[in-house]
């Protein structure tokens, strides 16, 4: 992907201060040049194939020649910069709790990671103990479908059902909605007496994650969470806290895996 980029650029003429600029931005967001597997006419221009795409999955900006883009997000070479409007991205805002919402709102960080780390202490896929379920189908229903583990990480409470139980209505609630190579793996932790609170809410991934402050149950269009987006470092920091050897909170019991064909481990 960045090989495009600065090929383009290349082509594009552009001056050698302004390639240096563009080769050092992307070194600088290793992490933020990623892939939505867009479809692509090879038969079309470039442009086309962009407008195209707009139409249906709109960009936030078009980066083109002078007069080449027939729409309001298209942006000339010479008007790239953090000042510009369109480049401009909010890192915080208020979402709608609905289904739908948290998963739009999620989308760009979770549909191109490898690995997704859902931490909210009362996470539940017990319908009578929440609504998380419709935002992990409507998470799912978003991806483009490559390889992946989700791990959900929630408190132990004396309520909670045993991984044995977990394991066997888990993987009665998610069949069929696992796409081919996904797996989900369900963690229960516990708070260690005069350590951490187990309270703040995240979706985590290997490129980024956000902090969500009512939780990923879909309550409702009558209510709303707030979303603050981590940058790359202090995301993988709190991921850490819920790996194997992390002494942050203690696990509590078997993990439980459930793959896409509905075999189920406890580990």
């Amino acid at each position: 992907m960045e090989k495009k980029v600065i090929q383009a650029a290349k082509e594009a003429g552009l001056s050698d201060i302004r390639m240096t600029d563009i080769v050092e931005r992307l070194r600088n967001s290793k992490h933020k040049v990623v892939d939505f597997s867009r479809a692509y006419d090879h038969e079309a221009n470039w442009i086309n194939n962009a407008l195209l795409e707009h139409g249906t999955r709109p960009f936030k900006a078009i980066i083109c020649d002078a007069g080449k883009a027939a729409c309001t997000e298209g942006m000339e070479l010479d008007a790239c910069s953090d000042a510009h409007a369109l480049l401009g991205a909010a890192t915080s805002c208020n979402m709608t709790r609905t289904a739908d919402q948290i998963a739009d709102a999620l989308h760009t960080i979770t549909a191109v990671s490898k690995e997704v780390d859902i931490v909210d202490p009362y996470f539940d896929l017990r319908p009578t103990k929440g609504n998380y379920l419709p935002t992990l189908v409507a998470l799912l229903a978003q991806d483009p479908g490559q390889q992946k583990a989700i791990r959900i990480h929630f408190r132990d409470h004396d309520t909670r059902p045993s991984a044995e139980v977990l394991a066997r209505d888990g993987c009665a609630q998610v069949r069929g909605l696992l796409p081919p190579g996904y797996h989900i793996e369900l963690y229960a932790w516990s708070e260690k007496q005069g350590g951490e609170d187990f309270h703040d809410r995240y979706v985590l991934t290997d490129l980024g994650g956000a902090m969500i402050g009512a939780g990923l149950s879909a309550d409702g269009p009558g209510e709303s969470a707030a979303f603050t987006l981590l940058n790359f470092e202090h995301a993988q920091g709190t991921r850490s806290i819920f790996a194997f050897g992390s002494r942050t909170y203690s696990r509590i019991g078997s993990a439980v895996r459930i793959g896409d064909d509905g075999r189920t481990e406890l580990f």
